[in-house]
């Protein structure tokens, strides 16, 4: 073959290798869409109750647009791994098969946009181990029903059993609304590893909160208003509610505790709870912080005098924190008259003895006719002594 004839001919040899090269290209990216990595699902709840009925929301920060294209998306829940194309057959199961393993179990789904889909989460058993109060399932979401369908994303997600609660739940079931106190909590069903419980009483969030067994955990009660309050229980099945589990009795502590009674100025330290409520200040129906000579009583509807009244005010009140405020007792300037407390007498000074402390939202005579009142008594084994040192 002569040089001039085999030059074309390569040239053309090289010009079917390109367009074969092409062709090949242009099949792979056609074919990568369905060879595409399964997107991994971020959850809006990772856990729920096993009697299921909730809706969760999925969606990938690896894969934005995971669901692009996809029409009719469907999802199981399964306790073996996902299988990366859709079976009709084993989706049939509504009901884990035995104590170790799980059919897939048929979920309804919802596409809401090419990056979010909305799942109903099914009635899932709690089944391994047995006896378990809860059991992590793989969730796997495939782009149809159809047989040849393929897995397009995956997550995992903790199904649990309810937490149970009954009547006297809390021990012990009141304390000092100072807070402080341990609790231990009974019931039923609730998990033991660390972090995996969590409650509130009234709303405030319990602290030290230690796993003891499936039926009790211990907790440190927050600081709270005086009053009954409901115990919250918060596990991977949701919330369970107890009313009036616990009660918060009138509690202060105080520092310091003693004083003489030639003092002109002992600036007290009070703990205690609620503070901020109250508008502490010179008129009869503001806040004030009391020293009364026994229970405070400002008596009933019409009364003209305390039944138990303060024989000193202390007075300059100032609340650093819902938990604690700090005011100045004068006691050379002489007792009030327990039958007002318009104005100290002056004489005598107060006299030696113990003492309560009480701080009151309502100074007011008969103040349950006017505009109500509440107290804190100070806490058992804390009261207030005037005595020379």
């Amino acid at each position: 073959m002569s040089k001039s004839h085999s030059t074309p001919r390569r040239r053309l040899l090289r010009a079917g290798l390109a367009t074969a090269a092409i062709t090949t290209l242009v099949v792979a990216a056609t074919a990568l869409p369905a060879q595409a990595a399964i997107a991994p699902l971020t959850l809006s709840s990772t856990a729920g109750p096993s009697t299921g009925a909730n809706t969760i929301t999925a969606t990938s920060t690896a894969a934005a647009n995971w669901l692009n294209g996809v029409t009719a998306p469907v999802a199981t829940f399964s306790i073996p791994a996902c299988q990366t194309t859709y079976n009709a057959t084993a989706s049939l199961a509504v009901t884990p098969a035995s104590a170790t393993s799980g059919n897939v179990l048929v979920v309804s789904i919802n596409k809401i946009s090419n990056t979010k889909a909305s799942i109903l989460v099914p009635s899932l058993a709690p089944i391994v181990p047995s006896g378990a109060t809860s059991t992590k399932y793989n969730l796997c979401v495939y782009a149809s029903n159809s047989a040849t369908a393929a897995q397009i994303g995956s997550a995992t997600y903790t199904v649990a059993l309810a937490v149970g609660l009954t009547s006297g739940a809390v021990s012990p079931a009141s304390g000092p609304s100072l807070g402080g106190s341990t609790i231990t909590v009974t019931g039923t069903n609730f998990p033991t590893t660390a972090g995996s419980i969590s409650g509130t009483l009234g709303g405030t969030a319990l602290t030290n909160v230690t796993p003891v067994s499936a039926t009790s955990f211990t907790a440190t009660t927050p600081a709270h208003a005086p009053g009954a309050v409901t115990l919250s229980v918060t596990t991977a099945a949701g919330t369970k509610n107890l009313a009036t589990a616990f009660t918060y009795a009138n509690g202060l502590l105080v520092t310091p505790n003693t004083a003489p009674a030639t003092s002109t100025a002992t600036y007290v330290d009070v703990l205690g709870a609620n503070f901020l409520a109250p508008t502490f200040g010179s008129s009869a129906t503001n806040g004030k912080v009391w020293l009364v000579d026994g229970a405070y009583d400002p008596g009933t509807t019409g009364a003209s005098v305390y039944v138990q009244g303060p024989i000193a005010e202390c007075t300059g009140v100032t609340v650093i924190s819902d938990n604690e405020l700090i005011c100045k007792f004068d006691f050379a300037a002489g007792a009030l008259t327990e039958s007002s407390a318009a104005a100290n007498s002056g004489t005598p000074t107060v006299p030696n003895g113990t003492y309560t402390i009480t701080v009151t939202n309502n100074g007011d005579l008969a103040a349950t006719a006017v505009a109500g009142y509440s107290v804190s008594d100070i806490s058992s084994g804390s009261t207030f002594t005037v005595a020379p040192y």
